[in-house]
């Protein structure tokens, strides 16, 4: 450490702060670490280890214990020498008489690959399913489980929960939302919000005695999703979902995706809803999700991800999608993952999906070989710090054995070996791919933002040090 000149120290100490501080522990209020250990609870963390610093006062280090102790009765652990029950939803439904359950379809996708989740569902006698999309391909194991009755159960909280239901079976594709409960009607409109025929994509409103009043305090959002409802007569709401639906000509509903799920790409409008439901019916996916992705200013792609009941290539999904879809409609990339994130209400996190470029190496075994130029200086640099025979374009410096001093000792070759380009040691925290780290220092990533950052992290670890020291 003593070798680090001032850049050096600056960079690695607001890049441990970045990492330690706010991303991986206890520092700051109590009011901050209750909040991380929320965070940790919600992924299913149920302990966490401190590590005490006696390298200050001892009577300063046993003051903070009291807010240890304080973190700890916020976060609802109660004593923690307590012997810890299990709650998880297998083991309440093999403890307990349950013969009705509720769930949305990820949290039962969950079920059916978890052993103890698998064989709790045999004693159901009615599976509520509902919140998102229904596959017919998770009803399908469903199905091998257990014997209960399966209901799809469609409607937002803004119509009393429950608006349509639809008997779930076995199928292709994803299960219709059925058709509308008592006291309810379903309309499938248009831009102009005039009825559509059957097969015609609209959007969903929902009128009738569940439609609540509107929001709370918000008038502005209030009148724009709560609208009046001209296909009856007198004072009547009805509420717009945002949901892009379509008639069967049974009379039930098939739900294609979100209004706001729409992309423009190319010239072309398309619903990822649509792309979903063809991904869907392959025999090997278990759950699709499509996004439009613009991880670089000005790509815009689209982004499949799936769980898969048994090993699928992407191009295979690529050319059962090309056999139904038009060209502009194929994702540019297919990534399968082992589980999806999830919010707090075990729905599809969306915003936590992992670009492409942070999943290569499990979507791609194969060695690339670096692209001459930048990348060859880098994959040498790399090689004599890191003491590995190959590097590849998609390798990631940390996952070859990289650490924050190997970083300093690589920044350093690295101005030598690219000495008329501009590169800071945060860049290799940053862009820790070589190919990504060539594009940026070849002038096509843009570090205006990453250099506001790091003046934001040093501008907080300034003033975190001045309240250590009382000043």
């Amino acid at each position: 450490l003593r070798t680090l000149n001032d850049e050096e120290m600056d960079a690695i100490l607001e890049f441990a702060f970045a990492r330690y501080f706010e991303e991986s522990g206890l520092f700051g209020t109590v009011e901050d670490a209750v909040a991380r250990v929320n965070q940790l609870k919600a992924i299913g963390v149920d302990e966490v280890a401190c590590l005490i610093d006696y390298g200050i006062e001892t009577p300063q280090v046993l003051e903070s214990l009291k807010r240890v102790g304080a973190v700890i009765r916020k976060t609802g652990e109660g004593d923690v020498n307590a012997p810890k029950e299990d709650y998880s939803v297998p083991a309440l439904l093999n403890a307990n008489p349950v013969t009705h359950m509720q769930c949305t379809p990820s949290m039962a996708q969950l079920l059916t690959v978890d052993e103890r989740g698998r064989s709790a569902l045999k004693n159901l006698k009615t599976f509520l399913i509902g919140g998102e999309a229904l596959p017919g391909a998770l009803v399908s194991e469903i199905k091998t489980l257990t014997d209960a009755h399966i209901e799809n159960m469609y409607g937002p909280t803004e119509t009393t929960i429950w608006s349509s239901t639809q008997t779930a079976l076995p199928s292709e594709g994803i299960t219709p939302i059925g058709k509308p409960i008592a006291n309810t009607q379903l309309y499938v409109l248009d831009a102009e919000r005039q009825p559509v025929p059957v097969g015609v994509p609209g959007e969903l409103y929902i009128g009738g005695d569940g439609v609540t009043r509107g929001y709370l305090f918000r008038p502005t959002l209030t009148s724009e999703r709560f609208v009046s409802d001209p296909f009856r007569s007198g004072d009547h709401r009805m509420y717009r979902t945002g949901d892009l639906v379509r008639w069967r000509a049974d009379g039930s509903i098939d739900f294609i995706g979100r209004v706001d799920h729409q992309v423009k790409l190319r010239g072309y409008r398309i619903e990822l809803g649509e792309i979903e439901a063809r991904i869907a019916e392959h025999p090997s996916v278990r759950e699709v999700c499509v996004m439009a992705r613009e991880d670089n200013p000005g790509d815009k792609r689209l982004v499949a991800y799936i769980t898969a009941k048994e090993t699928v290539e992407e191009e295979a999904i690529k050319a059962s999608l090309g056999e139904s879809l038009p060209e502009y409609m194929i994702p540019s990339h297919v990534i399968t993952l082992d589980v999806f994130p999830l919010t707090p209400n075990a729905k599809v996190d969306r915003k936590k999906l992992p670009a492409p470029s942070m999943v290569q190496k499990k979507t791609a075994a194969e060695f690339v070989a670096p692209k001459g130029g930048t990348e060859e200086k880098i994959a040498g640099v790399w090689k004599k710090v890191l003491g590995v025979a190959n590097v590849g374009s998609k390798d990631n410096f940390f996952d070859l054995g990289g650490h924050s001093l190997l970083a300093v000792q690589a920044h350093r070759e690295l101005k030598a070996a690219l000495s008329n380009a501009s590169i800071a040691i945060t860049d290799i925290f940053r862009f820790p791919t070589l190919g990504a780290l060539a594009e940026h220092i070849d002038g096509s990533s843009d570090s205006g933002a990453g250099l506001d950052k790091a003046a934001a992290r040093a501008a907080k670890r300034r003033e975190m040090m001045r309240r250590r020291r009382g000043g």
